[in-house]
């Protein structure tokens, strides 16, 4: 492709540099300017306590994120004066995490700067004031378009298209896939699940990550307790040797996750809590079964049924291929469409 790119966004479980690598393989020339989101550490109590009171009796959710991002603004800045030429694009996802000077600088540094608020408007809605200086600025609920009146492009999920991460092996998949932090709600649901899979004769493996171990919870039949997350690699090949993948959201948001994409993308049937899948144009009832809507005595019926494939070309439209590509506007693409109740 020949492009030059800047990359900006928190480097969390190593989706960044998959991101980078996956951009690479597409022919695009990566600076990359993403920043370490969970290496971050309190310099003081008294930053601890700043961050305690505002986020607790202001409801700003924003300080820890600054305070991540000023820790290491030093080398995004040596890497940007590095920066002779203007990049072609550049994709800040994430970017209330980027402060609006440094996005000022990437605007005047590249030709297309496109904003990707990767979460919901309403959990970070500060980034409110960073959109006017954006090119173009995609949401990842289909229900932020119109945020406070806004007029927002929307983007959603994808699944990657690198060789490493798509090559399948030809041992059988068997057992049903869960990984998330500890809620309650998500132990509730996940002891509800876990008795009727093994009825229908899947084993079940069950992770919830809690930096606080609750020892009353640290023997669950039902699921791991860990304090250690995995990289989001480890996580693609448990995705792949399962032939059941488990989606339970505790946020507002309708957007979908990534599991949804990685289910579309490996043929995997999924049991999710997300009712908003119904209105996407690849949700079939015997490949999706939806918690709390659905009823539970016809589980074993749904697990027993073969996974309904969806048109390749449905499929490719949710690649990262053709997301950045329709993202950047780069010719030929698929348009990504709203949910049906949406357009």
């Amino acid at each position: 492709m020949n492009k030059k790119i800047i990359l900006g966004l928190p480097a969390v479980y190593g989706l960044g540099t998959l991101i980078k690598s996956n951009l690479q393989m597409l022919g695009f020339d990566v600076i990359d300017l993403s920043f370490d989101y969970k290496g971050f550490k309190y310099k003081n109590f008294n930053q601890r306590l700043v961050n305690f009171f505002r986020k607790t009796i202001l409801k700003d959710k924003s300080y820890k994120d600054k305070l991540r991002f000023t820790a290491q603004k030093h080398l995004l800045d040596e890497k940007l004066a590095l920066l002779t030429q203007n990049a072609d694009y550049a994709l800040i996802i994430r970017p209330d995490t980027y402060s609006p000077e440094v996005l000022d600088i990437i605007k005047n540094k590249s030709k297309h700067l496109i904003g990707y608020q990767w979460d919901g408007m309403d959990r970070f809605p500060w980034i409110e004031k960073y959109i006017s200086i954006f090119d173009k600025f995609f949401v990842f609920d289909p229900e932020d378009i119109n945020f406070n009146g806004l007029d927002l492009s929307y983007l959603g999920n994808f699944y990657f298209t690198l060789p490493k991460l798509l090559a399948v092996k030809t041992t059988a998949s068997t057992g049903a896939y869960f990984v998330g932090s500890f809620n309650r709600d998500r132990k509730d649901i996940l002891e509800v699940l876990a008795p009727l899979l093994t009825e229908a004769g899947i084993p079940t493996r069950f992770y919830l990550y809690s930096k606080k171990m609750r020892k009353t919870e640290l023997h669950n039949k039902h699921f791991t307790l860990t304090q250690n997350i995995s990289s989001y690699e480890i996580n693609i090949e448990q995705v792949k040797s399962s032939s059941v993948l488990i989606d339970i959201t505790i946020c507002t948001h309708k957007g979908l996750s990534l599991r949804f994409y990685e289910a579309l993308c490996y043929g995997k049937k999924i049991i999710t809590n997300n009712d908003s899948v119904k209105q996407y144009e690849f949700y079939h009832p015997d490949n999706i079964f939806i918690y709390g809507k659905d009823d539970l005595d016809t589980l074993i019926t749904f697990l027993n049924k073969p996974y309904r494939a969806i048109d390749p070309l449905v499929r490719e439209k949710y690649s990262f291929d053709n997301w950045i590509r329709f993202a950047l506007n780069i010719p030929p693409f698929q348009v990504i469409p709203l949910p049906t109740t949406l357009q």
